[in-house]
């Protein structure tokens, strides 16, 4: 028992240990993924809300409908009602072989929904009258609005209604305000999250104070199982983020390992009074004191800077070009076969194409669906993509994977949430780059109005192109962030902290 007890207490002291370094050298990367579950969790907690059900139709056959979810914020929107005024408009005379036309009078009806025109037709009077229905309704049966407008070639109004949707609206749970209050702070806790790893897992290991410690632990272990189980039967964040972007696991694995973890643990809290400290309590006590400030000072410097150890795509010394394409004799897209569902008497079953069942044996035809048989080869990098901006020829995607000599990506997620301090030296060292020959790019998730603003103000010598956010986030752990590429490799990569001067960026081009 004494032996199984020290190999637990390793086994859990050095993976817990191993965990929380791994995740503090990235705790940006960390915080993303606590913003996945926040998200996740506030849309779990989302009250359904009711809908708007808006229908037309007139005395032709014309029907228009409109399916309107309600929000938290609605609260009074108008539905506007309008024929237009009466003109004339030509008509193929039918009962002329000449093809001649003659003028009839006529007039639009259209009808407009938050500011979107969702009925609009022309209606022609021959001394009749047409007759359009308009009905609204809210939630399952509240009628909002019912009215029937009869056109002729002597009408023209304007109706504009007040519908007051906020009657209809759901008080929303406290917890959708909770989690998204929340993600401001995501990588404070990740911080805090990733230190208490390293805190505990130290703690089991040495035998510090094992009561306190492997109770802590097994708290910590039993809310990793929840998120890490609700990844895996929902299916909602496919990679719980355990070891980073180091090490990849399927959310049923990760479930699994937590599983052993807390198997361990509570092996330990048994055998909590047969726990021999490895050294001293004062020497325990500065160790855990030391472990502390290191592992904090560790994330702190990784925040503020770049991950230490960078385990992202977008790594220094990758060619991303050929890191997109498949190596030889791989398969490039999956091997999908079609699958038909059927159903009869109640039950449901699956056929291939090849042995699809007869409607007149009793099946009716439910729906499609595609079956993976063999899974293609997949890239690290499928998003990679900068869209072209109107003003301008540029292709920054094309210039990095095709293009030659050196060239400077300056990436910022939000320009307006960049480190202030940054943009005077990347103006310096993107003007003093452009006069040595070396292309200037710049990429955002910005609007670019926002962005060609922000450019104006800091004098920037170059336009932003936008980006997807997720791309940008993946690529660059700073905002901003400077990057050097030469034939579609990464030759350098600088946080808004460090940014480089034009004798740093030269003295790295010359190795």
């Amino acid at each position: 028992m004494k032996i199984l007890t020290n190999i637990a207490r390793v086994l859990v002291g050095c993976l817990f240990i191993f965990s929380g370094i791994i995740k503090n050298n990235d705790p940006k990367g960390t915080g993303i993924k606590l913003n996945e579950y926040f998200d996740v969790f506030a849309a779990a907690t989302q009250v359904k809300q009711d809908s708007l059900y808006i229908t037309i139709n007139d005395n032709l056959g014309n029907k228009e409908s409109l399916v309107s979810v309600l929000t938290t914020f609605d609260s009074v929107t108008n539905l506007e009602c309008n024929q237009s005024a009466v003109g004339k408009t030509y008509e193929l005379n039918t009962t002329d072989s000449s093809n001649s036309r003659d003028s009839v009078l006529s007039s639009d009806f259209f009808v407009v929904y938050q500011g979107n025109s969702i009925f609009n037709k022309k209606y022609t009077f021959n001394g009749k009258y047409n007759t359009i229905n308009v009905l609204v309704i809210a939630g399952k049966d509240s009628i909002l609005f019912k009215k029937s407008f009869a056109l002729n070639a002597n009408t023209k109004f304007e109706s504009n209604t007040p519908l007051p949707v906020f009657k209809f609206v759901k008080k929303e749970s406290m917890w959708v305000g909770f989690f998204r209050g929340l993600r401001p702070y995501s990588v404070l806790f990740a911080i805090i999250m990733c230190v208490l790893e390293v805190i505990l897992g130290f703690a089991v290991l040495i035998g510090w104070k094992p009561k306190l410690t492997i109770v802590l632990t097994i708290i910590l272990i039993v809310f990793f199982s929840f998120l890490t189980f609700y990844s895996a039967y929902y299916n909602k964040v496919t990679d719980c983020g355990c070891f980073g972007d180091f090490i990849k696991l399927k959310p049923w694995t990760s479930f699994g390992k937590d599983i052993i973890l807390l198997v361990l643990l509570l092996f330990l809290y048994y055998r909590r009074n047969y726990i021999v400290p490895f050294f001293s309590k004062l020497y325990s006590w500065n160790a855990v004191t030391l472990v502390t400030l290191g592992s904090t000072a560790f994330a702190v410097y990784c925040n503020s800077y770049l991950p230490v150890w960078d385990f992202l795509p977008y790594e220094v010394g990758n060619n991303i070009k050929t890191m997109m394409t498949a190596p030889a004799g791989q398969r490039q897209n999956d091997s999908i076969q079609m699958v038909f569902v059927y159903e009869k008497g109640g039950v449901k079953k699956d056929f291939m194409l090849s042995a699809l069942p007869k409607s007149e044996d009793g099946w009716k035809y439910l729906d499609r669906k595609d079956s993976i048989i063999i899974k293609g080869w997949k890239s690290k990098i499928h998003d990679f993509d900068f869209p072209k901006r109107e003003d301008s020829d540029i292709k920054i995607k094309d210039s990095l994977l095709n293009g030659s000599g050196y060239q400077l990506l300056i990436i910022s997620g939000f320009v307006e949430k960049g480190y202030e301090d940054a943009w005077a030296e990347i103006k310096t060292l993107a003007t003093d780059a452009k006069a040595k020959g070396i292309q200037v790019y710049g990429a955002t998730s910005s609007s670019l109005a926002d962005a060609d603003v922000f450019a104006a103000q800091q004098q920037l010598p170059f336009k932003f192109n936008t980006a997807d956010n997720v791309l940008l986030k993946t690529m660059a752990r700073s905002n901003p962030m400077v990057m050097l590429w030469k034939d579609a490799t990464i030759l350098g990569k600088w946080s808004c902290r460090s940014i480089p001067d034009i004798k740093k960026i030269e003295k790295l081009m010359s190795k």
